[in-house]
């Protein structure tokens, strides 16, 4: 059988990070969605997306005729979802109890049409989805603990020295290459999972759930609260609670983030603090990009942002902030609790090939190149504005 990830129209529910790449790339727990998928049903996954950002990921399936095994990629997958995949017939569906559509195997190569499938060839089983980017830290703690036990049966931890201080160590795995010496890591409320040739340097106290990508840095004397998810080739200092960082980013200093979603290739200035909490202690409102509207999300939220955002040393950012993708962001005082794509300081006005200029910086010194592909994402979105 050959799989396709599908993202659906609804992807529109992951505003900013569903901009500039598949839904398939968002990180929650220790794995991608695409990677949870390519692991439990151990083969590569292909994607299928928005037309504009089908050009980063290679296809083989829309050049062929023959039936794939098409896939929601917001379902979280598990052990029944598989068994039921490998037992579809051609031209069956996979719905959830409330009818939303789970998979289709299918010759079709039209969305539409996939979603459609026939009413007489459905199935009905339990499945979780993801709702939108939000929900994304709601299900971290849960899918860390899952995606865990995984990790933990299949693979071989390190040993580590001494000079750490580790709580509940049977729910801790380093793995191979990492390096960490004068750390303290409890994993009482939750596991702990230390990546490929990670660095933890000294001082450093973490408490589970955590997961720290492949080739991090944790710097010196950092804090760090669960339920966060740290992605791969991230810097990261300072103080973090209950925040998932997608990868390729960094918040290397002094300075609060909690309750948030940082996208990849993006940057948090020193001293840079975001809120999490009211001073009234009422409801947050955060942006809701899609529908140009103030959603009510509860009394605890911090910020999301976009790929390819910077800021400034010393932001001050509000309570229920939602921050476009690829800008360079500076202001005094609290800043904005919306800011749209492509500003400069708070406002519209980063011009595109100074952008792409600026975002190829970045990538060098993690000894990354900006691709074409990436390219071609931010000019079609820099013209949809």
């Amino acid at each position: 059988m050959q799989f396709v990830l599908v993202d659906q129209p609804d992807s529109v529910h992951f505003y900013p990070f569903s901009l500039t790449r598949s839904l398939t790339e968002l990180r929650v727990g220790i794995f991608t969605i695409k990677e949870r998928w390519d692991d439990l049903l151990n083969t590569e996954c292909e994607i299928f997306t928005r037309p504009y950002l089908q050009g980063l990921y290679e296809v083989s399936f829309l050049h062929g005729e023959h039936a794939v095994v098409y896939l929601n990629a917001t379902c979280v997958p598990d052990e029944s979802i598989k068994k039921a995949l490998f037992n579809l017939k051609e031209g069956a569906s996979l719905l959830d109890e409330d009818g939303k559509w789970i998979a289709s195997y299918s010759k079709e190569r039209s969305i539409g049409k996939i979603l459609l499938g026939d009413p007489n060839f459905k199935q009905c089983i339990p499945a979780k989805f993801i709702k939108n980017a939000m929900h994304l830290l709601q299900l971290n703690a849960e899918l860390i603990q899952s995606d865990f036990k995984q990790v933990k049966a299949k693979g071989s931890p390190i040993e580590v020295d001494g000079s750490n201080r580790l709580i509940c160590p049977e729910n801790i795995f380093v793995d191979q290459g990492a390096v960490l010496s004068g750390v303290s890591l409890n994993a009482s409320d939750g596991p702990i999972y230390i990546g490929k040739n990670a660095l933890l340097m000294e001082g450093v106290a973490i408490r589970g759930p955590f997961v720290m990508g492949e080739k991090s840095v944790v710097k010196m004397n950092a804090s760090i609260y669960g339920a966060t998810s740290i992605g791969p080739y991230c810097t990261i200092g300072g103080e973090i609670k209950n925040s998932i960082l997608m990868g390729y980013s960094n918040k290397a200093h002094e300075g609060y983030l909690g309750d948030s979603i940082i996208g990849q290739w993006c940057n948090v200035g020193a001293g840079t603090s975001n809120s999490n909490v009211k001073n009234t202690a009422g409801p947050i409102q955060i942006w809701n990009e899609h529908q140009k509207s103030w959603d009510t999300v509860g009394n605890k939220m911090g910020m999301l942002v976009g790929d390819y955002t910077r800021f400034a040393i010393q932001s001050s950012i509000n309570t229920g902030s939602y921050v476009g993708i690829s800008s360079n962001i500076y202001g005094n005082g609290l800043l904005p609790k919306m800011i749209p794509n492509f500003s400069w300081g708070i406002t519209k006005g980063y011009v595109l090939e100074k952008a792409i200029e600026d975002i190829q910086n970045w990538k060098k010194m993690k000894g990354f190149q900006i691709l074409d592909a990436e390219k071609e994402v931010l000019t079609a979105l820099f013209h949809m504005e």
